[in-house]
């Protein structure tokens, strides 16, 4: 019986019960007949670039380290960049194992890669996967210092070609893709961190690019919402935690292809762990890359018909700063040379799926919202965090009012959280097919 779009045939759902894991979900996705042609060919490239980076490298997360010098280097770090790009519009998506990334690190990025020639109006949105174990030493501020160690030109002169290495490769090498969108729940993962009855959102979002001619994996991106703070401030290895283990290990179940992870809204979501030393690390990433390779060998046969690129990015004026040290708030005059008063935001689209960039630490409450809201936009969304700037938290307002560290890390007083979502959601308005 040939399925109607939307739809799973009969064999199709014996293979879900074959191969998914309890209780995972595949989302809504469309089938096209093989050698069906889209009406605008997407194509896509991927690429993955190491970060070479001097001995000792003090790391990036938590500011108990007082920027001391790393040990030595558990397992690899660097960027992983997938671009895709359409007859009118190209977009750039890379995923950094690193613990942010600000305006001045996206701007010289921008720079070299309009230095060798790509597209000048790419979008790039610039993501971290904000291990808590990554390389320090590239932030300037002063806040950045304080959880980074000492600024290093040379550790940020790296940071910046490996970037920009992996985008060019990636934008060299694009062919005729489609791509499959799923999502599903896990357990044992993930918990609310702030209020044990509070929201946790335990979903994984997978997004597969699947090679035209052989539906076999060019990229694999997941998105999931467990801090990446399962190694604590004891480790003094360079380390991507457990977004490394699971796109490593994605890349192992379908070589040739390229894994990138991002994180989701990770404010008041923590990893569960289980285990001594870089165990918990293992445990989350080989369950999460599990899961998702059980979901994209199904997906193999379910293709989603793309139509176009869609790129929008938005640079937001942000309340005036208030920024607090436990019951003081400093003098705004001081606030305002700490942190940023603007955000850049980020949406790109390819047919029915939507990539969210948000610029901050969101809460699970916000990203929920975000998702809902997505999907009322005819949208299946994964969700970015620590995309193309960061701002710091972004939190409902009755977090921001409690005396919490998430709420401390709120910068811009109790209303950012909500204008940065607004204004997502307004920007994904606009990316609909029927509104372009």
């Amino acid at each position: 019986m040939r399925p109607v779009p939307g739809s799973i045939s009969p064999s199709i759902r014996n293979i879900a019960k074959w191969c998914l894991a309890p209780g995972l979900l595949l989302a809504a996705v469309a089938w096209t007949e093989p050698g069906a042609r889209a009406a605008d060919e997407v194509l896509a490239g991927a690429a993955r670039e190491p970060f070479v980076l001097p001995a000792k490298v003090p790391l990036a997360g938590y500011s108990r380290r007082k920027g001391k010098p790393s040990t030595g280097v558990h397992d690899p770090v660097g960027a992983r960049a997938l671009v895709l790009q359409d007859r009118d519009t190209t977009a750039a998506l890379v995923s950094c194992d690193l613990l942010i990334v600000d305006e001045r690190l996206v701007d010289a990025v921008r720079r070299r890669l309009a230095a060798q020639g790509l597209p000048e109006r790419l979008t790039l949105l610039l993501a971290a996967t904000h291990t808590h174990s990554g390389p320090g030493a590239y932030g300037a501020r002063f806040l950045e210092k304080l959880s980074m160690g000492h600024y290093d030109p040379a550790v940020f002169e790296e940071l910046v070609r490996a970037i920009a290495q992996a985008v060019v490769r990636a934008h060299e090498a694009v062919e005729p893709v489609r791509l499959v969108s799923l999502a599903g729940p896990t357990e044992g993962l993930v918990r609310n961190r702030v209020d044990p009855s509070g929201p946790v959102d335990a979903e994984l979002t997978v997004v597969g690019v699947l090679r035209e001619q052989t539906r076999e994996p060019l990229a694999v991106l997941v998105s999931f919402a467990a801090h990446p703070t399962t190694l604590g401030s004891w480790n003094r290895q360079v380390s991507a935690d457990y977004p490394g283990v699971a796109v490593n290990e994605l890349e192992r179940r379908f070589p040739g292809a390229v894994g990138l992870f991002f994180a989701g809204a990770v404010a008041d979501q923590g990893p569960v762990k289980a285990g001594e030393g870089f165990e918990p690390a293992e445990r989350i990433g080989r369950s999460l890359a599990e899961q998702a390779g059980a979901l994209l060998l199904l997906a193999r046969t379910v293709m989603e018909l793309p139509h176009d690129v869609g790129a929008a990015q938005q640079v937001v004026a942000l309340p005036p700063a208030e920024v607090r040290l436990g019951r003081l708030t400093l003098p705004r005059g001081i606030g305002q040379r700490l942190v940023d008063d603007d955000a850049t935001l980020s949406v790109v689209t390819v047919g029915g799926t939507a990539f969210v960039g948000a610029p901050c630490d969101l809460s699970a409450e916000l990203g929920m919202r975000l998702k809902r809201a997505a999907q009322a936009n005819g949208f299946r969304p994964m969700l970015i965090g620590f995309a193309s700037d960061y701002i710091g938290y972004c939190v409902p307002e009755a977090l921001y009012r409690a005396k919490r560290y998430e709420s401390s890390m709120a910068f811009n007083g109790p209303r950012t959280g909500e204008l940065v979502v607004e204004r997502l959601i307004e920007m994904l308005g606009r990316l609909k097919p029927e509104a372009r």
